[in-house]
Parts: structure tokens; sequence; C-alpha cells
């Protein structure tokens, strides 16, 4: 129980990162919807853009503040019409990035919906992104927790905060009411930990369940019962057969044979221990076995954890990739920042591409998309191995420059500069950018966020004197 109390545990953090990721990108693209709001053709094709460019939604759609759908990608036969669903509804009345309860949408399919409000910089709101989920169709969740179903007849589903269904291996169970389930209970009360439960289907279960608190969802990761005891209860019972005749001649040796038969299974239950209570799946320490059936046990415990640590980082690192140009991603620059904040001095570079916007206005999102994976690439091509390029948002990308000083962050400055004046893009011109730099260190009073405000205000006033430039904060 503890293995899937644990192993819930990590796939909640998983699967809150992968959302709170989608959150972001939505609402960064939310952004440069705005202005293609009078143009259907562009706002079209923008959202075509996004949907090919990224895998966390299954159609995507633009709706203004009247509940009128203006465009869809893929296209539906629902555009110009007004929809007042559950989902939709409520995102019109927040008017913020948020994810709707599960809900059955105008095509048909039970969905969930997680929508960011179209607002220009004066805050005018314009209506919603709309990014849909169908729950009962392939999609992001089956892809982070698709992979954790086993022959052996274990499993993964997930509830709302109402404990209904949201993830199933079993698509026809999507949408159900398990509210009364022992184990569903305790999630919609916030709780999180490990029990026997008995399913739909009368089987035995050994169930971890994990709550996760920014959605009120929940995880359970169950194994039958007869799974995990049938290996351990035929060990037991041929230790019982060869023991009886010893047992009879001396006590003494058959206790000490019996020890000897169940020190593999006691390291194994240590390090079940040890992987809750460090939280790692991996089994490091080897655990000498002697026969048959421990070495089996053994191995198969060892197969079992360290498959799931590679799909978890796996996951993980999908979470803190930018889809487009494979660079860190908002989220991984700031825990990036984070780190070297309490270990050392470091520099930041906080770029902004001149006139981006002509590029897709002119040449469209396709060169528009090229052109920001070539930038990226430049700066991979000026940097240190050490050194941390990510895509901030949009056409901002930052590079962070460890155990470097001012003077230092300049020259990468230069050669970036230099190598883009050199090098034509796939725009057909030499790209421009400006930039501000800043220098942080043990001395700086104040957090990373005011640190960060200073360099996007040098980087500002870079553009406002000119672009094509840089600045120190």
């Amino acid at each position: 129980m503890e293995i899937n109390r644990v192993y819930s545990e990590k796939l909640a953090q998983i699967t809150d990162q992968s959302f709170e990721s989608m959150k972001e990108s939505l609402s960064l693209r939310a952004i440069d919807m705005v202005p293609l709001l009078n143009d259907e053709e562009g706002l079209t094709t923008a959202l075509y853009q996004y949907l090919r460019s990224s895998n966390y939604f299954n159609s995507l759609a633009v709706i203004n503040e009247e509940a009128k759908i203006l465009t869809s990608a893929p296209a539906l036969d629902v555009i110009g019409f007004h929809v007042h669903s559950v989902g939709i509804t409520e995102a019109l009345e927040k008017k913020e990035t948020l994810i709707s309860d599960l809900y059955d949408g105008v095509v048909g399919q039970k969905i969930l919906l997680i929508s960011s409000p179209l607002q220009d910089h004066e805050g005018n709101y314009y209506g919603l992104l709309a990014g849909v989920i169908y729950l009962q169709d392939h999609n992001i969740i089956e892809t982070v927790l698709g992979e954790h179903f086993s022959q052996d007849g274990s499993y993964v589903y997930v509830v709302d905060q109402h404990g209904s269904i949201i993830y199933h291996a079993d698509r026809n169970r999507i949408g159900e009411v398990v509210s009364e389930n022992p184990v569903v209970k305790k999630l919609m009360k916030g709780e999180s930990g490990a029990m026997k439960v008995t399913n739909t289907k009368e089987i035995d279960m050994l169930a971890g369940y994990t709550h996760i608190p920014s959605s009120n969802w929940g995880i359970v990761s169950q194994t039958p019962y007869e799974v995990i005891m049938e290996p351990v209860l035929g060990t037991i019972k041929k230790m019982m057969f060869y023991s009886i005749p010893f047992v009879l001649l001396t006590f003494l040796l058959a206790r000490m044979f019996a020890n000897r038969i169940a020190y593999p299974l006691q390291q194994l239950a240590m390090q079940t221990y040890k992987l809750k209570e460090n939280k790692s799946t991996v089994n490091e320490t080897k655990i000498p076995t002697w026969y048959f059936e421990a070495e089996q046990l053994n191995q198969t415990f060892k197969d079992y954890t360290q498959n799931q640590e590679s799909q978890l980082q796996s996951a993980t690192k999908e979470a803190l990739t930018d889809p487009l140009t494979g660079l860190a991603n908002r989220r991984a620059l700031i825990k990036t920042l984070q780190a070297l904040q309490e270990q050392m001095h470091f520099s930041i570079i906080l770029i902004d591409i001149d006139h981006f916007k002509t590029v897709n206005d002119t040449l469209g999102h396709k060169t528009g998309d090229e052109t920001l994976v070539f930038f990226a690439e430049a700066m991979q091509r000026i940097t240190r191995e050490k050194d941390v390029c990510g895509r901030f948002g949009g056409e901002e990308f930052m590079i962070i420059l460890p155990e470097t000083g001012t003077q230092d962050a300049i020259d990468v400055a230069k050669r970036l500069k230099d190598f883009l004046q050199d090098t034509i893009s796939p725009a057909g011109r030499v790209i421009t950018f400006s930039a501000g730099i800043g220098f942080y260190c043990d001395s700086y009073e104040g957090e990373i966020d005011q640190f960060l405000n200073r360099v996007d205000a040098a980087l500002y006033k870079a553009k406002d004197q000119g672009r094509n430039q840089y600045k120190t904060a």
C-alpha cells in the first residue's frame, strides 16, 4: 500500500505541474489572440498553429463576451452559435484562467474546459480562449497517466471534487459518480493516504490515494491484493514445508534457517520504507538473495521502481520544457533562479525580439515559429554548457549565466548580437533584439520577483530608446 501511496503522490505532482503549464501556455496565447479578434482568417490560422504546436488540447475555440463562438480548431458546426454550457458560463462570469468541472459539451463529449480571458493591455474584456479536453478520446491526461496501467491488474484513476471519474483506463467509466467509494470519500474530504478496498468488480485492492489541493482532484493508484500477496504467501508455504523436519530436530537450527530465508524479504520491506521516507522510486541498495523466489521478487521490485522513475522523470521534463523551441519554459527558468539564489551569484539577460509581430503579420505564424526556433538555437550556440537558455513567453527569452558578472553578461549579449548580424533568419532578414541585463549576488536585498522586475524595466528602457540595444538594471 505504501508503494501505491507514494506513487500516487508523484503522479499528483506531475499532473498538477502539467495543468499549471497548460494554463500558462493558454494565457500566453490568449494575449496573442486579442489583436486578431477582427481578423477571422488570421484568428483561425493562429488557433490551428497553436493546436498543432501543442499536445495539450483536443480542440480550441475563441468565444466572445456574449458566449458566441467566433472560430474553432478543428472546425466544428458550431461557429456563430451561442453556447451556455456550465464551463463557458462560469468562465465568462469569473473572467479568469480556470479549469471547469466535468460536463457534457455541445459536441456530445464529456469534457474539461480550460479557459483564459481575452483582455488587452487596458483591461478591456473581449471573451475567452478555450482549450477543450475530450475525456473519452485520447487526451493529455491519458498521455501523462495512460502508461501506468499494468497487465497484473494495477491501474490509476482520477476523480474531481464531486466524486466524478475524469480519467480511467476504461473510458466507459468516465463521468461515473463514485462518491460512495471509501477512497473517494476521503479524497473529497481533502485527505491522502492508503487503504485496502474492494472495487466494483468485487476484487480486493491495495490503494494509495492523493488529494491535489490546487484543483481539488484526487488520484488513486491501486493494485490487486492477490498480486502483492501471492508471491509472499508462496514463499512462506515453501519455507514452512522445508523447515518442519528441521524444527522437529532442533528449534535453534530451524530459527536460524528461517531468519536466513526471511532476510531478503526484510530488506525489501526496508526498501519500501525508504521509498516512502525519501520519496524516491530508485532501489539503489543491492539485496543479497540466495533462492530463486526471493531473487525474482527483488528483481520485480527493482524493475518496477526504476520503470516508474523513468516515466516520472520523462513527464517532469515535458512539464518544464517549451514545446516549440525545446528550451526551458518560464516555470523551469523561475525554478532555476530560485535554486541559484541560495547558492551563488549570477547574471541574467532578458531578451525581446525587435518587431517580431511584423514577422507573424507579414510572413505568417509558421515563419514566426521558425524564427523563434532559429533565435533559440542562436542563444545556445553562443553560451556555455552550464548556462541556461529559455523561452520566457511569446518572443521573450532569457539567458541565465551562473557565476557571471555584469560585464561578462554584456559580452554574451554582444556575441549574440554579432552572430545574428552575420546570419539571415527564416524571416529573410537580420533579427535584432532589445535586452535588459541584471546581476544578482548575496548582498542583493529583495526577492527574485523584485530582481526580475528591475531587469524587465531595463529591457523596456532599451525598447523605448530605439530597440536593438541593451540596458543594465
